[in-house]
């Protein structure tokens, strides 16, 4: 095809884009749109300020309290303290499931937590609607929108009498088409830019800029594309719609659907087929599993007291107190231990089902492209389930090392009856922080490669569609 037979199209998309100005649809959509974004922003800036101070003053008062004591190894273990999910902007800009899932490791002596201290917890309102946050208008408002504006595209045509119009002067229906669905989505991407180019320089001034850029340009080029969905699903709702009335209800109940219905439908159907047991049961299955023992091993008494003799065998003595270690701190390190590996024994089954859950809903994002936006987009900030999992397996193998270390230190300071071994605040001040690597961004878009694919396929499907479903229905 010639240049020149490109003109129809651009002369198409630049009339669209002159009415829209002119008849102030852009100036009524901006003032909309930039009114719920600096909203929605100044809520996102308070709310990750004061999460972020929050964050900062636990870590330097849990630190302040390690460093300064001056206690037995194994009580410290008992004080315990707590780790914390770093944020980013991007995490800010969509929480995703922090909200619900809670950011917040407690560490502590003979007791496996998990991530917990949600937000929703201590919010009915967010449990019921969610945060309002930049990612909820990005993902919900701006889709129905720009439904709402393309789906009168080609009907208005056929109303106004402009349509056959534009037929005699040599205009194919699929130019007129193409040339509304472009003009439609130039008119949001416009609208939606400069929201993401503040976000861009506002991500590359922050302290982890760089790390995040790759997964900020993913997220742009994820909406973008989302966008470009939307405008084809209204463009062919408004070829295939007698009315304007008729085609608005239509884009209307696809939103509803494909936004709200079918995600919950989806979540429920994930959580039937793959049920979960609830916290209360899994928690006594790994009491019970430590006291009676699993794999055929013997109840925590027996496990004990083999243990014991073998460790009074192995340095030739006959009591605790002709020991060259503390017994105290090897046989709390050896419980610790058999805790651990009972709670990994029942959580590898409950976490093969989290998996689960989450596979059921990638497959079922290929059928809803809007949740795979939102599949995207969580994984992208951070704030997805597999980036909670790689933060809870991190909190968990530092408060493993953490622990062992504690008791370690306990068990090489042997003691006479009586008395007990207090560490200095100098063993304490040497302790390391918890630092927590993130999934990779190669990493992140391998798990999310289904989401990916779910929104070119569906560009490509509509198109198609587009194509022949224009000639006859404009006719």
């Amino acid at each position: 095809m010639s240049p020149l037979q490109y003109t129809p199209l651009r002369t198409l998309i630049w009339k669209e884009l002159r009415l829209a100005f002119r008849d102030k649809i852009m100036s009524t959509l901006a003032i909309i749109i930039y009114t719920l974004f600096i909203a929605s922003g100044l809520l996102t800036v308070l709310q990750y300020q004061n999460d972020q101070q929050s964050r900062e003053l636990s870590n330097k008062k849990f630190r302040q309290q390690w460093e300064a004591q001056h206690n037995n190894p194994h009580e410290a273990a008992h004080f315990g303290t707590y780790l914390f999910k770093p944020l980013n902007l991007l995490s800010a800009f969509d929480p995703g499931l922090n909200d619900y899932s809670g950011t917040t490791y407690r560490v502590e002596a003979h007791v496996q937590h998990e991530v917990d201290y949600s937000n929703a917890e201590r919010n009915d309102a967010l449990m019921r609607f969610g945060q309002f946050t930049l990612a909820l208008i990005m993902q919900m408002l701006i889709p129905l929108l720009l439904l709402f504006i393309s789906s009168s595209a080609l009907t208005y045509e056929k109303e106004s009498g402009t349509f056959k119009m534009l037929m005699a002067q040599g205009i194919k229906p699929s130019q007129l088409a193409w040339g509304k669905v472009w003009s439609n989505y130039l008119l949001v991407v416009f609208l939606v830019m400069p929201i993401f180019v503040v976000l861009f320089f506002v991500v590359l001034c922050s302290p982890s800029g760089i790390a995040l850029l790759g997964r900020f340009l993913i997220l742009l080029c994820g909406y973008l594309l989302f966008y470009l969905l939307v405008t084809l699903t209204g463009v062919i709702v408004s070829a295939l719609s007698g009315t304007s009335r008729t085609a608005t209800l239509t884009v209307l109940t696809v939103w509803l659907f494909s936004s709200i219905l079918f995600p919950k439908i989806a979540a429920g159907h994930a959580a039937d087929q793959y049920p979960l047991i609830s916290r209360a049961a899994f928690n006594n299955n790994v009491k019970q599993g430590f006291l009676k023992g699993i794999n055929g091993d013997a109840p925590y008494h027996e496990r004990a007291e083999k243990h014991y003799a073998a460790l009074l065998k192995k340095y030739g003595a006959d009591s605790a107190a002709q020991l060259p270690v503390n017994a105290d701190g090897l046989m709390l390190q050896y419980n610790e231990d058999y805790q651990n590996k009972v709670f990994d024994h029942y959580y590898t089954a409950l976490a093969n089902t989290f998996n689960q859950q989450q596979s059921s809903l990638n497959y079922a994002g290929l059928a809803d492209p809007f949740m795979s936006l939102k599949r995207l987009s969580m994984a992208m900030s951070g704030t997805d389930f597999y980036h909670h999992q790689s933060f809870f397996l991190q909190a968990k193998e530092y408060r493993n090392n953490l622990i062992r270390k504690l008791n370690l230190q306990l068990a090489s300071h042997p003691v006479k009856p009586n008395e007990s071994y207090q560490a200095s605040p100098r063993f304490f001040l040497q302790l390391k922080d918890f630092s927590y690597q993130a999934p990779t961004l190669l990493e992140t878009l391998y798990l999310q490669r289904l989401a990916l694919g779910s929104l070119c396929a569906w560009i490509a499907l509509l198109s198609m569609a587009l194509y022949f479903i224009t000639k006859p229905s404009l006719q």
